[in-house]
């Protein structure tokens, strides 16, 4: 039997939309082996829905359906909030599927894979090599320094929301002076979260490419973030397409910020604190 896990990514983090994700450690697990027919059995807390199995669509798009496997599916990353729970559950699928048939996974191949399933790839990126990372021009990942100081609290919300929903309200087109203080936010996300500036960082905030115009698909959000950067947080954003929210913060603010998440919530989600994983796929 082969095995093979990926994490969970956070995309965007405010201004890097579908260029810059951070990886978080909540595991999707895949055991795979031969069998004669194609099959898989979900025992984790988060199951897809009938027909949306996106584990077995990856095996099978990995190794080809002449091939069959039994898979084993262990998700601790939350469906439809914002975390990239599709991004881990192609890359822990196509991974173990070539572990199991051929011996091995090469990351930048199941990368490739998982690029071209998603569509996009940040939250690939993220899954699979882990840590801060950024997509080049050419499609490819490059790994930023995020600094050991800042910890990242998520604000998860009882509801999903649907990333085809949300990319469904972007705008067409954006002015000059949107793009210019976009790409203003961007250097400040990643100088901040570089050198653990708190107030280079703070100057993140605020997105107008995809924040601004989802706002009225998730009523909780502005609030979300409002109340973190008040109890301390340097930033706070959306998660991917949402409706987690994301708050980062020094280590003194994290019981300020999580409590005011928590009242915020008021009951309607969780918040937790997750650890960046610096290794993606396992």
């Amino acid at each position: 039997m082969a095995t093979a896990s990926a994490v969970a990514s956070s995309g965007n983090i405010g201004p890097g939309f579908d260029v810059v994700a951070l990886a978080l450690d909540l595991r999707c697990v895949v055991d795979a082996e031969p069998a004669d027919a194609w099959s898989s059995v979900h025992v984790g807390p988060h199951a897809p829905e009938q027909g949306h199995d996106l584990v077995l669509q990856a095996a099978k798009d990995a190794v080809g359906e002449d091939r069959p496997l039994q898979l084993t599916v262990t998700n601790h990353i939350p469906l439809a909030r914002g975390l990239g729970s599709s991004a881990a559950a192609y890359a822990a699928g196509a991974a173990a599927a070539l572990r199991a048939v051929e011996g091995e996974a090469d990351p930048d191949r199941v990368f490739e894979m998982v690029s071209w399933q998603e569509g996009h790839a940040d939250n690939a990126a993220a899954a699979v090599y882990g840590g801060l990372v950024g997509v080049l021009g050419n499609g490819r990942p490059t790994q930023f320094t995020l600094a050991p100081s800042w910890r990242v609290l998520a604000a998860i919300p009882s509801f999903q929301l649907l990333t085809k929903d949300a990319r469904g309200v972007l705008p067409a087109d954006l002015s000059r002076p949107v793009v210019v203080r976009s790409l203003s936010r961007l250097i400040a996300l990643i100088e901040g979260l570089r050198t653990g500036d708190a107030s280079i960082l703070s100057q993140a905030g605020g997105d107008e490419l995809h924040e601004a115009p989802r706002g009225g698909l998730h009523p909780l959000a502005a609030g979300l973030m409002e109340v973190a950067r008040g109890a301390g947080a340097a930033h706070a954003c959306w998660s991917g397409a949402g409706p987690t929210i994301l708050a980062i913060a020094v280590e003194e603010q994290v019981p300020e910020v999580s409590a005011a998440l928590t009242g915020r919530l008021d009951g309607q989600g969780e918040v937790r604190q997750l650890d960046v994983a610096s290794e993606g796929l396992r």
